[in-house]
């Protein structure tokens, strides 16, 4: 798949095949542009007489001369291949030269050859023209043979898929920066003293890329049916928010809370049971979309074994 816009001006420039295939794409080139009667040498090698190929125009008889290295050359060095290529226009009883380059040519120094040349006629295709030429529909086959470049219509539709793609990834991104995208948090207690029967330790922890914002939290005990804890947490872009507290904790407890943001709502439910062996209230917690789909649950190790499955409820 051709992942660039202006892929057959890179493959021009970065060119890798030899001088025989460029000299017929060059003839192609000039086949395209109404030069006709065109009369290669030798581009397999072999001595060309001073000319890769002449052919006709408008009753002149042009020389066809070809100029493709790897990658962009200093002008002079171009300048120097244009001269020695002008060389060839008497013992071929040429009347100008078709220089064809896949090198950028500025104006000044498409001037500078023209000069260069005298009275010479003198037909500059440089990389920027090529690349015109052969991004045509009609140089589709052309494009596929010498740059591998297929503009076919199942090409075509899967560039523009891929593009659609880009575009809808890039908007979802965009999206995701501004509102939190599929971003969600949940709530946990860490530091236990078990003598004094706390926690000392409030954490939300964030899951996902980006960061949330207009965050609203409240904690319900199940247990006793009510709302124990509502706060307006505001922003979340680090992985995880902290606060210390000394937060009363019995042997056991069921708690569902309810995170709102700006990327929309989720609920989390939390069990802690008191392990003395682990020194800790052991967890076991979900978070559920509003549709009651689970995006997340954990249970600490040890939990199962020392109280069971975590029991869900409604």
């Amino acid at each position: 798949m051709n992942k660039r816009w202006d892929e057959t001006w890179h493959r021009l420039r970065e060119w890798t095949n030899g001088q025989g295939p460029s000299e017929r794409l060059a003839a192609q080139l000039l086949l395209h542009e109404d030069y006709e009667s065109i009369d290669p040498s030798h581009p397999l090698g072999g001595k060309d007489g001073a000319r890769d190929a002449v052919c006709q125009k408008d009753g002149k008889r042009w020389l066809m001369a070809v100029y493709f290295p790897r990658g962009q050359q200093n002008f002079d060095v171009i300048k120097k291949k244009f001269i020695d290529d002008l060389r060839g226009i008497e013992p071929n009883q040429a009347d100008g030269m078709v220089f064809v380059t896949n090198q950028e040519l500025r104006l000044a120094e498409r001037k500078a050859l023209q000069k260069a040349a005298g009275t010479v006629g003198v037909a500059l295709f440089h990389l920027e023209k090529i690349t015109a030429i052969l991004d045509q529909p009609e140089m589709a086959g052309i494009r596929k043979q010498f740059l591998g470049i297929d503009f076919t219509e199942e090409a075509l539709r899967q560039e523009v898929a891929s593009a659609k793609d880009a575009v809808l990834a890039f908007t979802k991104h965009l999206e995701g920066v501004h509102t939190g995208g599929n971003t969600f948090c949940y709530w946990m207690l860490y530091n236990f003293d078990l003598s004094q029967n706390i926690a000392r330790d409030f954490v939300i922890i964030r899951q996902g890329e980006y960061p949330l914002y207009d965050v609203r939290v409240r904690i319900r005990d199940m247990d006793a049916n009510k709302d124990i804890m509502q706060r307006q947490w505001g922003e979340i872009n680090s992985p995880a928010d902290y606060l210390i507290v000394r937060w009363p904790l019995p042997l056991s407890i069921y708690y569902r809370i309810f995170f709102h943001a700006r990327n929309g709502s989720w609920n989390q439910d939390l069990i802690l049971s008191r392990s003395t062996s682990a020194q800790c209230w052991l967890a076991a917690t979900r978070v559920l979309e509003r549709s009651g789909e689970a995006r997340f649950e954990h249970i600490d190790n040890g939990f199962i074994d020392e109280f069971g499955l975590a029991v869900w409820r409604a």
